[in-house]
This record gives C-alpha cells, structure tokens and sequence, in this order.
C-alpha cells in the first residue's frame, strides 16, 4: 500500500513461513527421535570424527556393556580406549574405513573394564551429516549367542556318538538275542524229558527265568538303539504288573519289602507288554541300589482323570489315564540328579554298576506309549515316579496267547520251511516243530530256501524266517517266493526296523520277537493257520452267495 503527494509511503511485505517451520519442527523431531533411539538402544553405539577418530558419544548401553565412564570415551580416540589395547590394529581399521566407508567384525574379541571377555559384532558406517561426515559403530553383544552356538555343536557330536553306541547296541542286542533264542527254545525242549517232580527241573526253570530277565536287558538296549518293535495292544496293566511283581523280588533281593496294589477296576493301556516290563524292572532295579540297608518298595495301579482347568501335571492333557506309581523308602535325589536324571548315559553309580540307561530308556517308553512321566524326590525321604498312560477304550485283549489257542490244538501236520542262519537255533526250532507234527524243510540261507522250493514237489503251507540275513533279508525272500507258493510268512528277528510292526504286514503276515519260548512260536503258527482257515471260510460262502 502506497500513498502519493507529499505524504510518506509505507511498504509491507507478507511472507509465508510455513514450510520452513514445518522443516525446521520435523528437523527437531528427527533429532529427538534419534537421540531417543540413541539412548534406548540394546546395541552400543559409538559416535566417531572422521578425521580424527575421536570419540564424539557414546550411549548409555555400550557404558553399561563395558564398564566404562562416559568421560572416558568422549573426547578420546578410539584407539586410546582401553578395550581397544590393539593401537596399531585399530589405527589401520579406521583408516580402511575412511577409505571404504564401512569396516564389519562378526566376531571381535573385546575385554571389558573389569576384565571380562566378551565377544562383539562390530559394524562401522561413515555417513553425511549437515555436510559434516561422521561415523557411527554398532556393537553388539554376542557372547551367549557363541556360547549357544558351542553348546549346539556339542550336542550335535554328543547325539553322533549315541547314534554310534545305538547302531553298536543294536547289533550286540540282536546276537544276543539269538543266543538267548537257543538257551530257551533248548530249555523247553530239556524240560518235556523230565517228569513234573523231577527235582532237576528247578535248574532249568533257573536257566529259563535268566534268560527271560536278560532278554529284558536286550530289549532295553533295542529300545536305546531305536530298532525294538513297538507292538502294542490293549492290555489290562493289572495283569502285567502283578506279572512283574513275582519276578521282582529274585531282580532286587529279599532285603526290600514289596507291596503291588492293584486297581480294584479295569485299567486297559494301550501298549506294548514287554516295554511295561522293562519300565518296572528298571525303576525296580533303581529302587534297589537306592535302599542298601533295605526298604519298600510299592507299585500302584489306578485309573486317573485329568479335568479341564485342573493345571498342568507333568504336561498332561485333560483326559482318562491309568496312572502307574513306582515308590521307595530310599536315599532320594537332590534338584541337580533329578534334572539329569534321565539324561542318556548319566549315571551317579560307580564306574562298572552303571550304565546310564536305564531311566532315559524308561522316558523313552512313555513317550513312545503315548504318556508323561513325573518324578518326586527328596534326600533322605525316597522317591516317587508317576507314570500316565492314555487309557485305552478299546476292549482288553487276553496276554496270553497260549489261551487263546488250547493246548491240544497246536499239533499240525503242515509243511514249514524254515530259514535260520544261526545253525543251533534252527536245529532247536527244527526238533520242535517235528515233536508237534510239521514236516520241516530248513535251510540257512535264502537262496538255499529258494532251491529247496524249488526241488519239492509238496505244498509248502508257511515261511518261517529270520529278518535279517546275510545276502538277502527274510521280507526280500518271501515276496521272491509268494508269487509262486501261498504261502503263509512268519518272520522272526532280535532286531528289526520298524517296518515290521503288527500294523504293516499283510493279512497272511506275522512277527515273532527273540527271544522267545518255542510254546510262543507253536501258538503263534497255529493261530496264522486258524486266521487263514477262517478267511477262506468267509470267501467260500460270499462265494456261494453271489
């Protein structure tokens, strides 16, 4: 606005300052930010000259992470650090970082004020600011990350070694196991000479009841080295654990009092009896070594339910359960066994009464079965192990097979073909099987069985046969030999793949573990012929229906 004729002139000028308070109030708020995020960091931060390297900052983090004073970082050089005791190493890093712009350690050894080693991920950017270039280091903290590293690595050759113990135990398991096959099958067939009163008999029952306790031991090396074949059924954990208990008093001596209180209802599980077996022996076994002086040991049966909303009991689902409780009046465990305790190969027995595997055999059971296990101990007042099994809703099936097939019944007049490498064993199966009627072919290789079939005119009505032999494997013979004979199979083994459980063979399939009594081979053959019989029953009359 202007005014003219002698009167003064008044110019206003209006500008608009908006951009630039915005810029300057983002300005600020980057700054803010910044020194937030400087101050709040979980890395240490250093804040460098460019041309000089000398220390300009540095944040609250990387002081506490050091030990050392604001001060005694700000204004001195890098290298006039005490951590950084290397002058001429860090004199020339900084240099290539000049050159460079950045400079990275993944793995810097650093010492902290009080001495403490620790390890560092060192990373240095050169950066504009303001056209001034400054130089930022992020340091951050690694050493737990190398410590977990070194730890992954030990368990990793850790579980190498136990693969190799496995492969080992399984191999030693699986010989054993066909020795254990001649002393039972040579037991039984020693037995049938003497009368019922013949006082000779004691000796072979004691060589029988050994046998069966070392065949348990096998059993447990099978299950450590991953080739047991899990066979579960649903059984009435009763029965098995008043099995047990007869035995148990000959595994842990007369000085322990024993007390099995069973369930006064039905307790179906659905498991493998054996491996229930090895459980109580090894728990028995245990009880014992913690009772020198003598004690009690109690099993309890009983059926447990675990409700909605009623906390977390050994990481156990809501659900019905049949819960399995192994007690002793022993020495106890102190908190660091029991976190160990079923560790592989920890032991606190002396060096020759111990092998370590007996507990992380146990827990291997359980969880292969399904269940949880917990443990409550206490120096000086015993200890207390509670296992919980799914309870089974299927209807419980009679243990033992012998029951299922009279006695009388187990005469045949079939045709076996009978292939063991183990000469001895296949001469004890070969006289047993004859005293019950079966004509037997036997050969100890699979391409010996294949000529023996070959040459025999007759009908051939069941393989029986080793899994694992040399050249050609027991389940490699019978599909050579199925197309052409039908043939019944009946594998027998002391290890097997899994590939052998009850639930992958065909219809005309079987397994039988070693060791076992011939009584249990005789069974089990007769009970493939029945099945077969009924099967062919069942075809005729769809047949005649159609």
């Amino acid at each position: 606005m202007q005014k003219s004729r002698g009167s003064r002139v008044t110019q206003c000028e209006i500008r608009d300052i908006t951009q630039p308070r915005h810029a300057k109030a983002a300005l600020r708020d980057s700054e803010n930010r910044y020194q937030r995020l400087f101050e709040t960091a979980k890395d240490g931060i250093l804040l460098l000259d460019f041309e000089t390297g000398q220390i300009t900052d540095v944040n609250p983090f990387l002081i506490e992470m050091l030990g050392y004073t604001h001060s005694e970082f700000v204004g001195k050089k890098l290298w006039e650090v005490g951590l950084f005791k290397d002058t001429a190493a860090s004199q020339s890093a900084f240099s290539v970082l000049q050159a460079e712009g950045i400079i990275r350690y993944e793995n810097l050894p650093l010492e902290t004020k009080n001495g403490r080693q620790i390890a560092v991920e060192f990373v240095s950017n050169a950066y504009t600011v303001d056209g001034t270039q400054v130089v930022q280091c992020n340091i951050r903290d690694i050493t737990e990350r190398k410590r977990a590293e070194k730890v992954a690595q030990e368990h990793l050759h850790q579980a190498s070694k136990l693969e190799a113990v496995g492969r080992l135990a399984g191999g030693v398991a699986h010989d054993f196991n066909n020795l254990l096959a001649v002393i039972l099958g040579t037991s039984e067939l020693l037995l049938a000479d003497f009368h019922a009163y013949d006082p000779r008999r004691k000796y072979i029952d004691d060589i029988t009841d050994a046998s069966k306790r070392a065949a348990i031991l096998t059993r447990q090396l099978l299950t450590f080295s991953r080739k047991h074949v899990f066979s579960p059924v649903v059984v009435d954990l009763n029965l098995i654990v008043m099995e047990s208990g007869r035995m148990l008093p000959r595994v842990i001596g007369e000085h322990i009092e024993i007390a099995v209180v069973p369930s006064v209802e039905p307790v179906p599980v659905l498991a493998d009896p054996t491996q229930i077996q090895v459980i109580l022996m090894n728990l028995a076994s245990n009880a014992r070594d913690a009772m020198t002086k003598g004690g009690k040991l109690t099993i309890e049966v009983a059926n447990f339910e675990m409700q909605e909303g009623g906390g977390k009991l050994a990481d156990v689902a809501p659900g019905h359960y049949v819960m399995l409780t192994v007690s002793d009046t022993g020495a106890g465990m102190s908190p660091h066994i029991q976190s160990r305790v079923f560790d592989p190969f920890f032991t606190t027995k002396d060096l020759g009464k111990g092998t370590g595997l007996g507990l992380s055999t146990v827990y291997g059971i359980v969880k292969e079965s399904g269940g949880s296990i917990l443990l409550n101990s206490k120096v000086g007042e015993g200890t207390t192990f509670r296992i919980y099994l799914p309870r089974a809703k299927e209807e419980i099936i009679e243990r033992d097979a012998a029951s299922r097939v009279a006695n009388e019944s187990l005469q045949g007049s079939e045709t076996i073909l009978l292939v063991e490498d183990q000469i001895a064993l296949r001469g004890v199966i070969r006289e047993f099987l004859q005293k019950f009627g079966y004509k037997v072919l036997d050969a100890g290789f699979p391409e010996e069985a294949i000529q023996i079939a070959q040459q025999f005119t007759g009908k051939l009505d069941l393989l029986l046969t080793d899994v694992v032999m040399p050249g050609m494997s027991g389940r490699e013979l019978a599909k050579q030999l199925r197309p052409s004979y039908n043939m019944r199979v009946l594998y027998m083994s002391g290890f097997a793949h899994r590939t052998f459980a009850q639930d992958v063979l065909d219809a005309n399939e079987a397994f039988l573990a070693k060791p076992f009594l011939l009584g249990e081979l005789a069974t089990k053959i007769r009970e493939l012929f029945r099945e077969a019989k009924s099967a062919s029953h069942t075809e005729k009359k769809q047949s005649r229906a159609s």
